[in-house]
């Protein structure tokens, strides 16, 4: 009798499975699809942020350089002194670009967490784990002398598992349904934060911040080598490996720039192509929206390691 009810428990809990899974508006491929391509979507989200930060600590090494040539204590001491209060934040373009990447960072990593593995394996883990626990229990219990009948064990481990993958499956499709709607109306902000940022480090007044920097980092350090040739002081060494680094710092800063722009464009795209898939009801993900989210991948890798340098 006991086994006739196990058996029937588990067949319905297989059904309830079956029916739900039936009910998932997204294919584990397409769950799958939206985890990789936020994996290091972080990068990309961040990568306008962090050229700011960049172009801010050059702006502080060369005015350092310019401080050094100063002759007057006093005029040298309020240099430095606003170097240490300014920032690049002053700067309108980053001011522009500060909202949307604060913004889309927070989209990415909120779909990230809910696209992720974690959000149905946890469950039935925990699930399988109660049901081993369960049969661990009754095995030592059957080995006590009490003078009543054995307890079968089994039955608890093999409906632990059945139960968890049956609550794997629910939250896989709750999770499918939650991570629809987010692509789906997230599209429209993920779009515009794009749009804008691409517009901002391809606009006029962005290329004009990279080319100040390099010209008034020449300047200066021409400056500090004039005051020390005036007072008659040799030129340190680390100064001249200082100011050859700043160099090919800044002008690395359009290749960085077109990096970030090149892995937005391309995150736009794969996320614009996911929400109208989800949008049709389709199940499949094309080869393409495979290989834009590899392409991605591997932007993402390059920006990361021109932004670590």
């Amino acid at each position: 009798m006991r086994f006739v009810t196990i058996c029937n428990f588990l067949i319905f809990s297989l059904l309830a499975v079956f029916v739900t899974a039936s009910c998932s508006p997204l294919s584990k491929a397409q769950i799958e699809a939206v985890n990789e391509l936020t994996f290091r979507s972080d990068t990309i989200t961040r990568s306008p942020a962090v050229l700011f930060e960049k172009m801010s600590a050059l702006r502080l090494e060369r005015g350092l350089f310019y401080a050094a040539s100063l002759s007057s204590g006093r005029a040298r001491y309020e240099e430095v002194t606003a170097l240490a209060e300014t920032s690049m934040d002053d700067e309108s373009v980053v001011r522009k670009a500060s909202g949307y990447v604060d913004a889309f960072n927070s989209y990415v990593r909120a779909l990230h967490s809910v696209s992720a593995d974690a959000r149905w394996k946890g469950l039935g883990t925990e699930i399988r784990g109660v049901g081993t626990r369960v049969d661990s229990v009754l095995y030592r219990y059957n080995r006590l002398d009490t003078g009543y009948d054995d307890i079968p064990t089994g039955y608890a481990r093999m409906a632990g598992r059945v139960l968890a993958y049956v609550a794997e499956e629910v939250m896989q499709a709750v999770q499918g349904r939650a991570v629809r709607n987010i692509v789906v109306v997230g599209d429209t902000l993920v779009a515009a934060s794009c749009d804008s940022l691409m517009d901002i480090l391809r606009s006029d007044e962005m290329d004009e911040l990279i080319r100040h920097e390099r010209e008034s980092l020449r300047d200066n350090y021409a400056a500090y080598l004039a005051a020390l040739e005036l007072r008659g002081e040799p030129v340190p060494f680390e100064s001249d490996r200082l100011y050859v680094e700043l160099l090919r710092r800044t002008d690395e800063l359009p290749d960085i720039r077109n990096s970030c722009v090149s892995a937005l464009r391309s995150f736009k795209n794969a996320h614009a192509r996911l929400a109208a898939d989800f949008a049709a009801g389709k199940k499949e993900v094309p080869e393409e929206l495979w290989e834009e989210v590899l392409r991605l991948n591997v932007l993402a890798a390059q920006v990361s390691e021109m932004l670590e340098n």
